[in-house]
């Protein structure tokens, strides 16, 4: 296939440099035919020839002058006057001998000279007589005769002269029209000459006007083998991404337990030599964890499915949060980590996406931690406008000049030692260049080997209203005692959850797969239901399916080791309220009991000012009004999509818009409009009244605003 259509583009990419020289050649031949044609016509025929009839004429007259000289003093009748004008003629006629212009054609004739110098020499020496007779009046008759003899003389000379001018202008023409032939044939030739250039270009148009449609045809043939082959590659890529989603499910569940039943462990009382043990399998699954989730993220990449989002985030908590992350790791090696924040004041705010920007600070401060031991990690947090700048410094093991082209590489590291030695993939850095991109920044580092490393990125950003100063902190209120249903078919799995909950004072059911979850779930009152995705019998998003199409309202969270962002749309398409990924950890759950567990037990109307007033008390009255403008916002959105729904008459569409209503109207307080559409939840499509709704949120937000 690549042979023959390389063949064609061979035969088209020959044709078409011939066909280029053709034309030049062409271009040439016109060139040449329209100067020959310009010189005969301009030079040759109109100039040489006018002149060629102006000397022959010139001395035809100094002849016809001399003879009529001659008669006119042979005539007695003759006056004086008439005698004087015709030498006066003859006299000027000299003149026209000496012409520049006639001199080129006699220039080498010795003939020529002799006859011009002999009349001059006659008609110049009649000069003296011809004075005298306008004085004298007459001429005496020897004068007469000595005259008469002299131009009878001169007129022999003239006659001689004008033979020889007319053979000089007879050779002359024929120079001329020798000179026009050859012209003529040359450019005959050079018509001919074109005339054949242009049947060869004609010709090799041809040729080449059949090698592309030769081309053509082939490339049609390669495009439909290559469409095949986009199918298969296609084909192999959806298998690719399938096998990736099973590996990190089937690896996700086992390190589930194996961490879970790590910090179980951790918890209880144990001897130095147990707690070492302990600290090496934790540390161990984590870092296998991070690796999965490096080969995920770079897979993501790879697939152009890491969309960022724009939201508003306080750049120095962010950069709070990713140290205090990584200070336990950093004492582990001796070092200590510094922060420094330049042009950003406390509470500002700039919109960019802070899960990526985190994701690349957190790499490259990890990377600082683990390269540097006993030394110093600073991270300097430079804001503008429009710009955060993040700069990591370390006093590590540096890399060399002729290795850090690799290290933004995928799969590459400086060498292998440095795998051996402290452990990873090689993709961190390659994932943080494409975030850096993806963002629209840039990312680079300056490193000497033995001294240390700077790494920096740069992303845009745009400006936000500053946060509203919160207060201080106090004591971390204990967790709600809830009623939670875990839907968790592996065994371990359930006893790691199980164990957590029981931990943080829950109430725990099992349910091995999504039949019996669903059964217990309609026969219960739980306030929390944590459902794994992958189950025998019925899978945790069609059991999430059939609780919502139920009526049922309990927060339900995705608990399950696939961990791919289309498994969380999924998730959040079902009806779910929120998705974790497997291993769980027990500040996980806390923050999801904490975070569903209000919602899990309505407001009461007596409640709804204690919520406002809790809102107003941590935000203030503007920034609760704002919080008010943005909940209408939502609220018409949503309605909108309420609207679609029943038009549509997709009951599933309509549960899910009403289910994020209510959940918004809980989170101001607003519980009249949470039952309201709790109860719209119920009813079939042909009993939901928007203006309803409507009118029950304009009830309540109106005095609130006011």
């Amino acid at each position: 296939m690549n042979s023959r259509l390389a063949h064609s583009n061979d035969a088209v990419r020959r044709a078409g440099r011939a066909t280029r020289y053709l034309l030049l050649i062409a271009l040439a031949l016109m060139v040449v035919l329209a100067g020959l044609f310009g010189y005969l016509s301009l030079r040759q025929s109109a100039m040489e020839d006018s002149i060629r009839e102006d000397a022959l004429w010139a001395v035809y007259q100094l002849d016809r002058e001399t003879r009529t000289l001659g008669k006119l003093l042979g005539d007695s009748d003759a006056t004086v006057q008439e005698v004087s004008l015709r030498y006066d003629i003859l006299y000027s006629r000299l003149s026209i001998l000496s012409n520049a212009r006639y001199a080129p054609y006699f220039e080498l004739s010795s003939t020529f000279h002799q006859h011009r110098q002999h009349v001059r020499d006659v008609v110049l020496g009649l000069e003296k007589d011809f004075n005298a007779l306008a004085t004298v009046g007459a001429f005496s008759e020897e004068q007469r005769e000595r005259i008469l003899k002299e131009l009878n003389g001169l007129a022999v000379t003239t006659g001689e002269f004008l033979t020889f001018t007319n053979a000089v202008m007879s050779a002359s023409r024929a120079e001329a029209r020798e000179r026009i032939m050859y012209l003529q044939r040359l450019a005959a030739a050079a018509v001919l000459a074109l005339l054949l250039t242009i049947g060869l270009l004609v010709y090799n148009l041809a040729r080449q006007v059949r090698s592309l449609k030769q081309a053509s045809s082939e490339l049609e043939a390669t495009a439909n083998e290559l469409s095949e082959a986009y199918k298969l590659a296609d084909a192999g890529n959806r298998a690719k991404s399938e096998f990736m989603a099973t590996i990190s499910h089937e690896i996700r569940t086992p390190l589930n337990a194996i961490l879970g039943m790590a910090e179980l462990l951790s918890r209880g009382e144990l001897a130095p030599d147990e707690r070492r043990q302990i600290d090496v399998i934790a540390s161990s699954g984590n870092t296998l964890l991070e690796i999965i989730n490096e080969i995920l993220d770079f897979a993501k990449l790879e697939h152009g499915s890491l969309s960022g989002e724009h939201v508003a985030f306080d750049p120095q908590e962010l950069v709070t949060t990713c140290v205090r992350m990584l200070e336990p790791k950093a004492r582990e090696q001796g070092n200590e980590i510094l922060v420094s924040v330049t042009g950003l004041a406390p509470g500002d705010m700039r919109v960019s996406d802070p899960t990526l920007v985190r994701r690349v600070l957190i790499n490259l401060l990890s990377n600082a931690v683990k390269f540097t031991e006993n030394g110093k990690v600073k991270l300097a947090l430079t804001g503008t406008e429009d710009r955060l700048r993040f700069e990591v410094v370390d006093t590590g093991i540096g890399i060399a000049a002729d290795s850090q082209s690799l290290l933004f590489q995928p799969f590459s590291q400086v060498d292998g030692s440095i795998s051996r030695r402290f452990g990873g993939t090689g993709l961190g850095l390659a994932i943080s260049k494409r975030i850096c991109e993806e963002l629209g920044g840039k990312i680079g580092l300056e490193s000497v080997q033995g001294i240390g490393s700077r790494f920096w990125f740069e992303v845009p950003v745009k400006s936000a209203p500053a946060r509203a100063s919160q207060p201080e902190a106090g004591p971390v209120r204990d967790v709600p005692s809830l009623n939670v249903l875990v839907v968790e078919d592996q065994e371990f799995n359930r006893e790691v959850a199980g164990r957590f909950l029981q931990l943080l004072g829950q109430e725990v059911t099992f349910a091995k797969d999504g039949v019996e979850g669903v059964k217990l779930a309609t026969e219960n009152d739980f306030d929390l239901i944590l459902m794994d995705m992958q189950m025998p019998v019925m899978d945790g998003i069609e059991a999430t399916r059939t609780l919502r199409a139920s009526g049922r309202s309990v927060p339900i969270v995705a608990m399950t080791a696939n961990a791919s962002d289309r498994d969380r749309r999924a998730c959040m398409e079902a009806g779910m309220d929120g998705f974790e990924a497997k291993p769980i950890r027990i500040e996980q759950l806390r923050n999801l009991i904490l975070s569903h567990g209000s919602r899990a037990k309505p407001e009461t109307p007596n409640e709804r000012s204690s919520r406002a007033s809790e809102l107003i008390e941590a935000i203030g009255e503007d920034g609760y009004r704002k919080l008010l403008e943005m909940f209408t916002d939502e609220v018409v959105v949503l309605l909108k999509a309420v609207h679609a729904a029943l038009n549509d008459k997709d009951s599933d569409r309509l549960d899910r818009a009403l289910h994020s209503l209510k959940g918004a109207a809980l989170n101001m307080g607003l519980v009249d409009v949470a039952e309201s559409a709790e109860s719209l939840r119920k009813r079939s499509l042909d009993e939901v009244d928007i203006a309803q709704i409507q009118a029950l949120i304009d009830r309540s937000i109106n005095p609130v605003a006011a």
